[in-house]
């Protein structure tokens, strides 16, 4: 064991906060999805979470007549957001293009993406992200970057250029993103999407890491279709102090959330020393807790629910990867070391 690991150190609890759970990336029959957004909003204020954005490609269906129906003040809250489905004509690429889609979180008008059918030429992929990134924050939204490897189009030397506090997808549970990366029948390997961020990461790039679900399919027919995009597969969890639009985009722009497939955190804590956390336990589930730094390596390990590190001064950043038995996730964001 590496680093400064101690087991239930002095923790600030989250249930004594609030902290909110909601989806980033839905869609519905306003574009892709199977579903109106009267059952998408249904269907996710019924299974307990407190805010979902829907992110329409290249619409902005509007969160207020869903807001009067299925919204609970302090409950459940819808949020305006678009996914930017832009396309870049490449060549060299087995399907002559490559895609750049983005999420606009909290914009009230449309982003427009480049080229005819979304299609840019003439301009790099890593020159579409800095066009539509400028565009969405100029209509005030908070940029997502999404599943980097979907068609394997994304290279780390397309995202180098990323402003600090962009939104990167480390897990989207759409069943055809490619999450984990994968190596070609040439040798050619392109990186797992969480170690895409901790390239950005090593190179100072101040950039927050998000779980969230890509749903599609919502009829309840398909519930245990697990080749369909369903919903409920991940989040983020963010702590505000009201569930209120103002306080959950604010707290999203901060990085104050942590991102998850199924792990919950009940207690979490970072400060200039260090960090501690720990798991709310399910059942009897065993956990694995893992500090890791610069460069993607693993700083120090732990299999309690909960644990600590230590901040030692050349790690770069500090960020934990929680993983319990049956595979289920959590990752922190990263703590930058000054």
């Amino acid at each position: 064991m590496t680093g400064i690991l101690a087991a239930g150190a002095g923790v600030e609890k989250l249930h004594a906060q609030h902290w909110f759970r909601g989806n980033t990336h839905a869609h519905t029959a306003n574009s892709d999805g199977d579903s109106p957004p009267d059952s998408v909003a249904r269907w996710y204020r019924d299974a307990g979470y407190d805010f979902l954005f829907i992110t329409d490609h290249e619409v902005i269906t509007d969160p207020a007549p869903l807001n009067a129906r299925f919204g609970v003040p302090g409950r459940f809250l819808l949020i305006a957001g678009e996914e930017v489905t832009q396309l870049v004509a490449d060549t060299t690429h087995s399907d002559r293009r490559r895609q750049a889609h983005v999420n606009a979180l909290g914009v009230t008008r449309v982003v427009r993406r480049l080229g005819e059918r979304g299609i840019a030429l003439d301009i790099s992929l890593a020159g579409t992200y800095a066009r539509n990134i400028a565009e969405i924050r100029a209509a005030g939204g908070i940029v997502q970057v999404n599943h980097p490897n979907f068609r394997w189009s994304v290279r780390l030397d397309d995202l180098t250029a990323l402003p600090d506090s962009t939104l990167f997808e480390i897990w989207n549970a759409h069943t055809g993103v490619n999450n984990l990366g994968g190596v070609d029948a040439s040798g050619r390997t392109a990186p797992s999407a969480e170690a895409l961020w901790d390239s950005l990461l090593t190179r100072g790039k101040v950039i927050f890491g998000v779980a969230d679900d890509d749903s599609h399919s919502f009829r309840p027919g398909d519930a245990d279709s697990y080749a369909l995009t369903r919903p409920g597969r991940a989040w983020i969890m963010v702590r505000a102090d009201t569930l209120t639009e103002t306080a959950i985009l604010g707290a999203i722009r901060r990085g104050d959330f942590y991102a998850s497939t199924g792990v919950t955190l009940s207690e979490l804590q970072v400060t200039d020393s260090g960090i501690t956390l720990a798991v709310l336990p399910v059942y009897d589930s065993r956990y694995t807790i893992e500090f890791i730094g610069s460069g993607g390596r693993v700083l120090a390990t732990g299999h309690d629910r909960s644990a600590s590190y230590t901040y030692r001064g050349d790690e770069g950043y500090v960020r934990v990867r929680v993983t319990d038995s049956n595979g289920r996730k959590a990752w922190t964001q990263a703590a930058r070391l000054r």
